[in-house]
């Protein structure tokens, strides 16, 4: 994927845990229903770039991710795979995706 636009506000060029972003599709496996070069909205969730928690640890993963949505909070995909970001729940964003994948 190819991010062109950060939803944060003026002169924003860098995605952070939790911003919603404007992506491409560059990629795409045989089976899917995604198209290449199609335009989606996305929530970035996993960065190289680390973050410094109010506790004093640092979280860093070892590669960017995001989750592609579909309408408003409804992510594209069935499952989320891997670890999240912990700030995410304080954003009220991993709430609608475990309403909208029906877990409990």
């Amino acid at each position: 994927m190819n991010t062109f636009h950060v939803y944060r506000g003026f002169r924003h060029r860098i995605a952070r845990f939790g911003d919603f972003i404007k992506v491409s599709i560059r990629t795409v496996k045989p089976s899917s229903n995604l198209k290449k070069g199609k335009k989606k909205k996305a929530v970035f969730v996993r960065s190289l770039f680390g973050k410094l928690k109010k506790d004093g640890s640092f979280a860093k993963f070892n590669n960017n991710v995001c989750i592609l949505l579909k309408k408003r909070m409804a992510p594209f995909g069935k499952e989320i795979e891997g670890p999240i970001f912990y700030g995410l729940k304080k954003k009220n964003l991993l709430l609608h995706f475990l309403v909208e994948l029906n877990f409990d």
